[in-house]
């Protein structure tokens, strides 16, 4: 019997310990990029939006996950003149703008993400389509379907057998490529210049998880999230925001984020993020320019893992604000 069979079982109860599968990509700043989570809000801001980041988790454990994604959305035929005295965000010249001339739009997005741990790799690239409807000269709500594809990878240069030559690996070394499938899903967003509430699904379709033909893992489980928030002005430098997001799978306990974040004159940011499964999150970020904006996260696990010398999580994040003809920084 080869260490495969042993390390693989280990390998995703490990990663399933943060309180649901990697499957699904988790990231702490979030709310820095809302598509990420919600492809309906692709399209929100006026601007092209090109996000990155780098989340390096368990630091201090070997072969711990590694998470990159890049992700593009942008709006298409958006036409919208916004009344500068109602609105949370800045703008360079408010005078230039008059009431609102809300008409329905489209959007189209898209990502790529790649999760390694140890020898194996998850690699996501989808895609997405947005429409958004105005209900009224304030509020809007969109619906987005999305797809994306799957690939697992596995790199011989870092496994480790116990006995040379084992069949069981050598299969699994030859069938490793078929490792692939589609997930389909769904999400809403409901926004308003002060508040949103979103819904956003992940895995709908419900495949195996196949690493190769012997090894292959129970059926993945539907994720529903939910998220919400509201942001308060605080005489006219400060903006804060609460919001909670709440997480269900099947099978397992209901996971919530309860999020508290403050910004201060559109410039600098800071927030924390308590995340149930007693995980700590402290993260601050800085808008460069009006197209540069940066941000980073710490996240620290009070569970048994502290223990195996885990020092916490990182989380970098690079965005641009791409043709932001309006000046404005959300």
């Amino acid at each position: 019997m080869s260490a495969l069979k042993h390390i693989l079982p280990f390998l995703f109860l490990l990663i399933a310990m943060s309180g649901q599968s990697q499957q699904v990509y988790r990231f702490s700043q979030y709310l820095q990029n809302l598509y990420i989570l919600n492809p309906a809000s692709a399209g929100v801001n006026d601007y092209m939006d090109l996000s990155m980041s780098y989340r390096k988790q368990w630091v201090g454990i070997n072969n711990s996950p590694t998470t990159v994604y890049a992700s593009l959305n942008t709006a298409l035929g958006k036409k919208t003149r916004v009344n500068a005295k109602e609105s949370s965000m800045r703008i360079s010249t408010p005078t230039t703008y008059d009431q609102y001339e809300r008409k329905s739009f489209h959007a189209l997005g898209g990502y790529v993400a790649n999760d390694s741990y140890g020898a194996f790799g998850i690699t996501l690239i989808g895609a997405s389509y947005a429409f958004h409807l105005p209900l009224s000269k304030s509020h809007t709500i969109s619906f987005s379907p999305s797809v994306a594809y799957f690939a697992t990878s596995f790199d011989q240069n870092k496994a480790k057998v116990e006995i040379a030559g084992d069949p069981t690996y050598a299969s699994y070394v030859g069938q490793s490529d078929q490792s692939h499938r589609l997930d389909v899903n769904l999400s809403f967003w409901f926004y308003h210049a002060r508040y949103f509430l979103g819904y956003s699904s992940d895995q709908l379709m419900q495949d195996r998880l196949e690493l190769s033909n012997q090894i292959t893992f129970s059926e993945v489980q539907a994720q529903h999230n939910l998220i919400a928030g509201y942001r308060f002005r605080i005489r006219n430098a400060f903006v804060l925001t609460p919001s909670v997001m709440a997480r269900y799978t099947v099978d397992q306990p209901l996971g919530a984020d309860f999020n508290l974040r403050l910004d201060y004159e559109d410039r600098i940011w800071g927030g924390m993020s308590y995340q149930t499964g007693n995980n700590l999150i402290v993260m601050a970020g800085l808008y460069v320019s009006n197209t540069l904006r940066v941000g980073y996260s710490f996240d620290y696990a009070f569970t048994t893992l502290k223990q195996y010398r885990n020092i916490g999580t990182h989380e970098v994040m690079i965005g641009l604000n791409l043709f932001n003809k309006e000046k404005v920084v959300f």
